[in-house]
């Protein structure tokens, strides 16, 4: 699979080294002096990331991605990269078995990963957020994911299932679909707020090289209240006082007034997602289970007792 999505670029001497294979097969390819990202767009098995797809069709989102890329480098006020084509002047390449597969410029640095946060570090985050929501402000891309309440609904059937195969507890199931109930409504109300955000934030996805932060991967990236991108980095940090950096940073680029209700919000539904997604693949994992519990204990059910009351 990899030699045939190779032969179609104009290569001279490649060398691939797979990087990660999550909804992607992603590959740095070394070509002489020159560094590319490489995608095979197969998802590994037992990850379902289709919740907010709405069932557009996946070249579709792809394409859109492509698009977007595009659209951000015309921009030219955030650094990212962007799409490159292939021989036959096409920027999605299909395989013998109709597998899409994509090429990217390569972006120096590394991602966040290993790297210390500091206050400053954290604060310069939240501009890179802030200006990004500010240039994909000016562009529309309209075959992208939706986070909203049929985002939810999707969720909600995925975490039955959970239940259903035994992939987690009767507690763990009745305490995250009180929640994703609570976190419909609040979409429903909400939904006038929504911008394009990357919905996929963290440090895995924030390359740091010279001082300036670049985000990556925008395969999830789609419509949602600008506080998912904040809370998604905000999980990663694990620290008030960083999290509090990382808003000011934010706030210091934009004119959009951070609502912690809606931080609180995205807080909540993180580990409900990411448990609908991976469940799967990860229900056998002993670090999983008790991750369940402990999301469901100290998350979930905070957030419950905290709610304001029934929104109308």
């Amino acid at each position: 699979m990899l030699d045939e999505a190779m032969k179609n670029y104009n290569f001279k001497h490649p060398e691939a080294i797979l990087i990660r294979h999550n909804e992607n097969m992603t590959y740095l390819v070394k070509d002489d002096n020159k560094r590319y990202l490489l995608r095979i767009h197969k998802t590994v098995n037992g990850l379902d990331l289709s919740a907010g797809c709405r069932n557009i069709q996946r070249h579709k989102l792809i394409d859109s991605e492509i698009e977007l890329l595009n659209l951000l480098r015309n921009v030219g006020t955030i650094n990212t990269q962007f799409p490159i084509k292939n021989k036959y002047d096409d920027y999605i390449t299909y395989l013998e078995d109709r597998v899409p597969v994509t090429l990217l410029s390569w972006l120096e640095g590394e991602d966040l990963q290993k790297t210390v946060i500091t206050d400053e570090l954290a604060y310069k985050i939240g501009q890179t957020i802030g200006k990004l929501h500010n240039a994909m402000s000016i562009v529309s891309c309209p075959d992208r994911y939706y986070y909203d309440e049929v985002f939810v609904d999707k969720v909600y059937d995925d975490i039955r299932k959970a239940y259903e195969l035994r992939h987690i507890t009767e507690w763990n199931h009745r305490t995250m679909l009180d929640a994703l109930s609570y976190i419909r409504k609040v979409f429903i109300v909400e939904k006038q707020q929504f911008i394009f955000v990357h919905a996929d934030l963290s440090k895995s996805n924030l390359i740091y090289s010279n001082g300036e932060i670049s985000p990556i991967d925008f395969s999830l990236s789609g419509y949602a209240l600008a506080e998912m991108d904040l809370s998604d980095m905000s999980w990663t940090l694990h620290d008030e006082k960083l999290t509090s950096s990382l808003f000011a940073g934010y706030q210091s680029v934009t004119k959009h007034t951070i609502n912690q209700f809606f931080i609180s919000v995205f807080t909540a539904l993180y580990p409900i997602s990411y448990t609908a997604s991976h469940h799967n693949k990860r229900f056998e994992d002993e670090k999983f289970v008790q991750a369940l519990d402990r999301w469901c204990d100290t998350i979930l059910t905070p957030f419950m007792m905290s709610l304001p009351g029934e929104l109308q």
